[in-house]
């Protein structure tokens, strides 16, 4: 059976190059109540920090990390309409980034995914008139992605209408090409809050321009009944949600990356050899059940998903598997290709090294990116890109975002 988590999503290289400042704290998330007011606010936002900005003990309270540079503004703005709360988790990389705890990429998001859900409850079951804002950095974006995936679609903790906005800055699963407001080519102003007039937010500019490109495990991410009320803001040339679009092997080695060990480097090659050689086996399992057709004594290859899609399928831990019994099959598949290819070796050999041959031009295709100095010239500030949301305005348009959203509310 796959060694996958399930219910976690991919991870990003890039969140190595994430900052390190550890939020302070006594009490483990676990442990943690969403701290509200005396008076339910009329907007509530809650924030997920990306990787070593957070831990378990985190303060709910303290304004620290690239979020903090936003929530912190917004509630001084607007304090008696305005309440937050960040979520405490391991925000961490296999124990390879300052700050960050020692679980793999993968868990530390599904750690933040469960952490925002039970915030999300916690505030809608206290203040029932209160609507949600949810804000997501790097790691934390990933997570409150995911949140708003599920909960636009029907299957979150919270119905969609609670929302009021969700904004998430340098993605690792944005969509390719993804517009600021996905799903909304060429809309600057997000949508209203559902049961508000929308006065202020349509006043509200979201600055930044598409990015090309999509997140690092772009999982074609889309919002179902949040659409419009979704902000995607990624920095051209931030390696973790604009990635070059024609670069499979890379965007496997982040999904391995962000599942391995990472402490040290004799832990990390191990870790990485094992998940490897786990994926490489569940990429020939897929290719040989569901990519070669047999019939009376003929074999073609007649792929559903190409070599490309087939390894980025095998390192993706959001995807399922094969089971024991996929091993076996395929092993007897395999040899039932071989045997019919050895009655006709002179027919068959050629069409299928043809049709192989197509293929693997394919899977050049799909790294090309890979081999081109004029896209990673793109890339040759990254680390200062992905860093640089709180300094170089980027979060500006979104904290007016926030404070049109509690304006709009409140009826003022």
């Amino acid at each position: 059976m796959s060694t996958r988590i399930a219910r976690i999503s991919g991870g990003t290289a890039i969140a190595l190059l994430c900052g390190a400042s550890l939020v302070g704290g006594s009490e483990p998330a676990a442990a943690q109540q969403i701290p509200i007011g005396p008076v339910c606010p009329a907007l509530y936002a809650l924030g997920v920090q990306g990787t070593g900005q957070s831990s378990p003990w985190a303060s709910p309270t303290v304004d620290t990390g690239v979020i903090g540079a936003l929530l912190g503004p917004v509630v001084s703005a607007v304090p008696g309409l305005v309440q937050r709360s960040y979520v405490a988790y391991e925000a961490g990389f296999g124990g390879a980034v300052p700050g960050g705890g020692a679980d793999p990429y993968a868990a530390s998001v599904a750690s933040a995914l469960t952490g925002l859900e039970d915030a999300a409850t916690q505030v809608i079951a206290a203040c029932p008139t209160t609507m949600l804002a949810v804000v997501g950095y790097s790691q934390g974006a990933q997570a409150v992605a995911e949140f708003a995936q599920s909960v636009g679609a029907g299957n979150g903790p919270v119905p969609a209408d609670r929302v009021a906005g969700i904004a998430l800055y340098s993605n690792p699963i944005r969509a390719s090409g993804e517009p600021v407001i996905p799903g909304r080519p060429g809309q600057i102003a997000p949508d209203p809050a559902p049961g508000s007039a929308g006065a202020s937010v349509s006043a509200v500019q979201l600055t930044s321009s598409a990015s090309a490109g999509g997140g690092i495990a772009d999982d074609g991410t889309t919002y179902g009944a949040l659409t419009g009320r979704v902000a995607d803001i990624c920095v051209e040339g931030d390696l973790a949600c604009s990635a070059p679009d024609n670069a499979a092997v890379l965007r496997a080695g982040a999904e391995l990356a962000a599942q391995a060990d990472l402490r040290d480097p004799i832990a990390a090659v191990g870790s990485i050899q094992s998940l490897l050689s786990g994926a490489l086996g569940d990429a020939w399992t897929s290719f040989v059940l569901n990519d070669f057709h047999l019939d009376s004594g003929n074999v073609d290859y007649t792929p559903t998903r190409t070599l490309a899609q087939r390894l980025t399928d095998a390192t993706d831990p959001r995807i399922p598997g094969p089971l024991p019994e996929d091993t076996g099959a395929a092993t007897s598949r395999w040899n039932e290709i071989t045997a019919t290819i050895a009655q006709n070796p002179l027919v068959l050999l050629p069409k299928l090294v043809s049709q192989l041959s197509g293929a693997w031009g394919q899977f050049a295709a799909g790294n090309s990116d890979l081999v081109n100095p004029a896209v990673w010239i793109r890339f040759a500030d990254t680390v200062a890109r992905h860093n640089g949301y709180a300094t170089t305005g980027q979060l500006t348009s979104g904290i007016a975002w926030l404070i049109a959203l509690a304006h709009d509310l409140a009826g003022s």
